[in-house]
């Protein structure tokens, strides 16, 4: 099956969060969201889940590096995320929701109304990461960057759908909160994907570390 090369960027805590128990997660300098923006832009689209556009309300456009803004994927198995997001009013041709069976129909009717794109990835409530990356590939996308939302970072590690982990490791412990990878676990280290450490660099901030490491399926 052809599929996206899918890279995950993360920033996340000393203890692995990306978010406090309290929701905040401003954890980049200004060098991390530059090396961010450059990724957005070297990508067809970015990817994010409900939890995201719920929380944060982002545009997922560009703003510290200059290019064309990607696509907007959201990952949304029953629409959750409100119609009046950012997302969904900025550009709305730009946006691809992937859903499934069980999203309300009116709540379709209305994002297909103001133009975003709504592809049904699953029968629900819970999206199949395998369909979502096939349709990805079928719509032209090559390369996608998520910038999940820990329970989408999961869904798709675990479904063996990432190429490339990108994590910047920020100098703050939350000691609990969301994790980088949210859900059920592996029971070993044997049951999880082998990552190759790729390269690893002290950012320019000096207080940073971001890594990348290839996925082997």
């Amino acid at each position: 099956m052809n599929v996206p090369y899918i890279t995950i960027f993360s920033t996340m805590t000393v203890d692995g969060r990306i978010a406090s128990y309290v929701g905040y997660s401003k954890l980049s300098c200004k060098y991390d969201l530059l090396r961010l923006h450059r990724l957005r832009a070297e990508s067809d689209a970015v990817m994010v889940g409900a939890g995201t556009v719920i929380a944060d309300n982002p545009s997922l456009r560009l703003k510290y590096f200059n290019g064309k803004d990607p696509d907007r994927i959201i990952v949304d198995g029953l629409l959750r995320s409100s119609v009046n997001s950012r997302v969904y009013t900025e550009n709305p041709q730009k946006t691809v929701v992937m859903t499934t069976g069980l999203a309300p129909e009116a709540a379709i009717g209305a994002l297909m109304a103001r133009g975003v794109r709504v592809v049904v990835a699953g029968t629900g409530p819970q999206i199949d990461m395998k369909v979502l990356a096939g349709r990805l590939w079928e719509m032209g996308y090559r390369k996608v960057m998520v910038e999940g939302g820990g329970r989408l970072n999961w869904s798709l590690i675990s479904s063996g759908m990432v190429d490339e982990v990108r994590i910047t490791v920020s100098p703050y412990i939350f000691g609990a909160g969301r994790s980088i990878f949210d859900g059920e676990g592996f029971r070993t280290t044997l049951d999880g994907p082998a990552l190759k450490l790729k390269s690893s660099q002290i950012c320019e901030c000096g207080n940073e570390i971001h890594a990348i490491y290839s996925v082997n399926h």
